[in-house]
């Protein structure tokens, strides 16, 4: 397949290339491109017939080099403060060299693209994925100093991944050849590449799989933009010229959001894997889509809740269902069972905006708990059936139960079983027994214990079930005779201690721990919640348990072993602050605070979570009382400045960030807003200081140089802020704010409107809410003539 002819944006996405390659052989300052509207444009007159010629202006030291491809003017490259030593010689040299550098593009450009549809690669897909989770990771939890302040570095927040995969294709190249099923290949690529955004990134995996990445996009509109491909390519039709026939084709859809569907150690793998797991991850949702039926849209989030099957049913009242650890399963979680033959369809949106299309069930035959939980499947215990005469079949769908307790079922499930080996209840039979006991005690106290799913040193021909059993008797050795054992799951005992205090067991606990370390080889992780415990009921102790438990496997060294406390409600907190769900995250931060008021932690990030829902006054509120008990804390100073700043108190925004710097004195974030500060009331000097002070410290460069381009073209030096631009997109080329002000730039200049219109578009895809952005690109369109394009655009401005 021919290479795909260069075009002026491909110029514009590569201008730092171009640059590169001609400062190996010209000496100049500052640079820019330039696109002559026609052939006889005066500026391409000066370069000679064909071209064939640069153009060289001494008296203003400026080069202009043509940029040819296949006989075509593609742009100008416009050097400034030029030196060149050998005019005679080198003039005719240098257009040749923009041809050689126009051809090494062609060429990088298709080895990252699909040969068949012109699409990215998926090497390329998952570059830019790898870039992408660089820059969001520092804002993914409340941590980051400037989750207050999102204009300071641009908004990072996420971003959504698609995978799509055509339906029975493999018959298409079957019945009509693999030339019809390449064209329809080719036709679906420019398809995908039309529906896909601006700063989005369309791919071909391979065979007849695509990726679309999203850049800033929700969950809805990740969905919406996957159900409106299917919808495109159900319209389409694909002629086969070889028999006159014609074919439909139709695609299933897999959705994947980064941060949220992301979970536990997964975020402190190195972005490149961090990519992988999360095209996975959509590559999963795409599978369950395709199992339940195709033609449809999965997103990642919602297959533990809706996307299961039943694959088989076993003795014993077990069966085996399509969830597994790849999808967030975990033991204990409870599902209704209904058959896809009795079922209707619904379309909802919830309050977020998602929406929840699909077929639902109208009546349910029973309910099962997950008790053994693999990496792919899990096998789960029957608590009850609807009617013993509707068994459960394989193929029947799986929905999640509330996260409420089960209720008991009825008195015809006869007296708790014992296993015979540990003596342990089963999951069922455990919470039968506590169910009944616990609501005769005034305390009562529940521990979660967490084993290896394969021992490091196990000894030969000795069965896992001998490890179980050992294991629940030193845990009974240390808790004492009246504890409760259970099996919660594979690899995790239950025991339910009455008349218990857990800050008693803590010194039991933790020789238990190292008991097993010493008995077995294994590495245990204990989690302990008890009652009473703040305004918790009896039956909200298990879920505690798991978040003790969750707290203790995040501890660095020592034994791993938590007490469910205020900071595990932080942890807790922020997990769903992680998971985009700020109102569940600020009822957890709430928690903790009652539990310990001397929470700093839980207080900061309940002001960062006040602060974003706008209720500012509020949040500085919670920062003073942090600043309160540690007047030291770099965090809550610089976010205190953030919302004062924000409420238009100066005075004490500076103050807050002068604090901050006193206690870290290379606190960037609070640099850069001092710097702001001096550079709004026109103190050019000092902001230029406090920005050299940032770009100095770890990190400084790249968050600055936008900062020195603002600083540099509101004093007039063009040259300078262009370089620093050219810097600041090198690093990032999707801050939107960098490509603005860079059109801005181009506009203030004359220079060549198109260019400013290109990446005011893309500073207007990124970050559609602002206002000044639809103004330049209003403005960039005017120039050009294009005034109904300028009045939709101000209209959008005004909207915003």
């Amino acid at each position: 397949m021919p290479l795909a002819p260069l075009s002026q944006r491909d110029l514009i996405l590569h201008e730092q290339f171009l640059k590169d390659v001609f400062s190996r052989f010209l000496s100049f300052k500052t640079y820019s491109l330039f696109f002559p509207p026609t052939a006889d444009d005066p500026m391409a007159a000066g370069f000679g017939q064909g071209y064939a010629q640069a153009a060289h202006l001494p008296a203003e030291r400026k080069l202009l080099i043509p940029l040819v491809a296949d006989d075509r003017l593609l742009g100008v490259f416009v050097a400034r403060g030029a030196s060149l030593p050998a005019p005679r010689a080198m003039l005719p040299l240098l257009p040749r060299i923009g041809a050689m550098a126009l051809a090494q593009l062609a060429l990088t450009r298709a080895a990252a693209a699909d040969a068949l549809t012109g699409l990215a690669s998926g090497h390329t897909l998952t570059g830019t994925l790898t870039r992408e989770i660089e820059l969001v990771q520092d804002r993914i939890l409340p941590g980051s100093a400037s989750l207050v302040d999102p204009g300071l570095t641009g908004l990072r927040g996420g971003f959504g991944l698609i995978a799509l995969d055509l339906d029975a294709f493999s018959r298409v190249a079957a019945r009509y050849g693999f030339v019809a099923s390449e064209a329809a290949l080719g036709r679906v690529g420019g398809l995908l590449e039309g529906m896909c955004p601006e700063g989005g990134l369309a791919a071909r995996l391979h065979d007849d799989l695509f990726g679309l990445f999203l850049p800033g996009a929700s969950a809805a509109r990740c969905r919406e933009t996957a159900e409106g491909f299917l919808r495109e390519l159900a319209r389409m039709t694909f002629p086969v010229r070889a028999t006159g026939e014609q074919f439909s084709l139709t695609a299933s859809a897999g959705c994947a959001m980064y941060p949220q569907d992301m979970r536990g150690g997964q975020f402190v793998a190195p972005p490149a894997e961090q990519a992988r797991l999360l095209l996975g991850k959509a590559k999963r949702a795409l599978s369950v889509a395709k199992d339940l039926g195709r033609d449809q849209v999965m997103a990642y989030h919602r297959i533990l809740a809706e996307g299961g099957v039943v694959l088989e049913t076993l003795p014993l009242s077990r069966i085996s269902v399509s969830h597994g650890r790849g999808v967030d399963a975990e033991a204990g979680q409870r599902f209704l069972i209904w058959s896809p033959r009795d079922e209707r369809t619904l379309d909802i949106r919830k309050s977020d905006g998602e929406r929840l299309s699909g077929r639902y069930p109208t009546t349910f035959k029973g309910e099962a708990v997950l008790m053994d939980v693999g990496e792919d499947m899990a096998f789960a215990e029957v608590l009850q059936l609807t009617d013993p005469h509707w068994p459960i079949e394989p193929g029947d769908r799986l929905l999640l139960a509330p996260e409420t307790e089960a209720a008991p079922p009825g008195g015809d499930a006869g007296p708790p079983r014992r296993d015979m080996v540990s003596g342990l209840y089963g999951h069922h039979d455990f919470l039968r027994v506590m169910a009944s006991d616990r609501e005769k005690r005034q305390e009562f106290t529940m521990v979660l214990v967490l084993l290896p799913e394969v021992p490091s040193e196990r000894r030969t021909g000795r069965p896992a079930e001998a490890d179980m059993a050992e294991a629940a008797a030193t845990c009974r050795m240390f808790f004492g005779p009246d504890a409760v054992g259970g099996r919660f799951s594979s690899s995790k005992l239950v025991f339910y201690l009455p008349e218990r205090d857990p800050a008693a067991l803590l010194e039991a606990a933790e020789t238990a721990v190292g008991a097993l370390a010493e008995r077995l080889g294994v590495t245990a992780a204990m989690g302990l919640a008890g009652y009473p415990f703040l305004h918790f009921a009896r039956a909200d102790v298990p879920d505690n348990c798991r978040k003790a438990l969750d707290h203790a496997l995040l501890l660095p060294k020592g034994p791993r072993l938590a007490v469910f406390d205020s900071l595990s409600l932080t942890v807790s907190g922020d997990r769903l602050f992680a998971m985009g769900d700020i109102y569940a995250a600020m009822e957890e931060y709430k928690q903790a605070l009652l539990a310990d008021e001397g929470n700093t932690l839980a207080r900061n990030s309940l002001g960062i979570c006040l602060a974003k829902l706008g209720r500012l006054p509020q949040a500085r509120a919670e920062f003073t009382q942090v600043i309160g008990r540690d007047a030291k804390n770099t965090m809550a100073l610089y976010n205190l400045g953030c919302v004062c700043r924000r409420l238009g108190e100066n005075a004490a925004a500076r103050s807050a960030f002068q604090k901050c710097l006193r206690a870290n004195p290379g606190h960037v974030y609070s640099l850069l807003r001092l710097g702001r500060m001096a550079e709004e009331s026109r103190r050019f000097d000092a902001a230029l200081k406090y920005y050299k002070r940032a770009a100095g410290a770890k990190n400084g460069p790249a968050l600055t140089l936008r900062h020195l381009a603002r600083l540099a073209f509101k004093r007039g030096r063009l040259d300078e802020a262009r370089e620093h631009l050219h810097q600041a997109l090198l690093h990032d080329p999707k801050d939107a704010f960098s490509l603005h002000l860079m059109a801005r730039l181009y506009l203030e200049e004359g220079q060549d409107p198109a260019i400013a219109e290109a990446m005011a578009r893309q500073a207007v895809a990124l970050r559609p809410d602002r206002g000044e952005f639809w103004k330049e690109l209003a403005r960039a369109l005017s120039v050009q003539g294009k005034a109904d394009e300028s009045r939709e655009a101000l209209a959008r401005a005004e909207g915003v």
